[in-house]
């Protein structure tokens, strides 16, 4: 499905093929952090950390406490960090120097949820989408479906803000 989606949207063989192996690529390192675990659990920092590794360290701050995801919802948390991150990349903070992303996240004990803070500064002027593209999508079915939440996004000129708030089972 993420090919035959990845497809959709793309206007060339040329615009199709580096989409899909970031995908794929993102699904692998995944796969990999579920690997070293015998495809029990993933760490939310583990996955965060996998996608962000080409960045500067100090263009990014992760805060918050152990949470772990279970196989199939650690695979939909990677999806949905890929294309936060790959959108950071080409539209917001990650895209230039001074750029910086922190994501913060807490759980709470009383219903098992996290709430996952995404904030990006220091990057371009931010506009909301033109139309609601693949990564859109996946977001919104992941954490629908898997993550067993919801999210809210905020496009302001000053950065990029996500609340995610999830209900991982790991």
């Amino acid at each position: 499905s993420i090919a035959a989606l990845t497809a959709r949207r793309s206007g060339s063989v040329e615009a199709f093929i580096p989409l899909f192996q970031a995908r794929l690529m993102a699904l692998s390192a995944t796969h990999n952090l579920l690997t070293a675990t015998g495809w029990e659990a993933a760490s939310l920092d583990d996955l965060l950390a996998s996608e962000l590794e080409p960045y500067a360290a100090d263009q990014y701050r992760l805060t918050g406490p152990s949470v772990m995801f279970d196989a199939p919802q650690a695979l939909a948390m990677g999806m949905v960090i890929h294309e936060l991150v790959t959108n950071a990349a080409k539209y917001g903070a990650l895209s230039r120097d001074g750029g910086r992303l922190e994501v913060r996240w807490a759980l709470d004990d009383d219903d098992a949820q996290v709430t996952l803070e995404w904030t990006e500064t220091g990057g371009p002027a931010v506009k909301p989408p033109a139309h609601r593209g693949f990564g859109s999508r996946l977001i919104a079915t992941s954490l629908k479906g898997d993550l067993k939440g919801e999210g809210e996004f905020d496009y302001s000129p000053e950065g990029f803000r996500a609340r995610l708030r999830l209900r991982p089972k790991g």
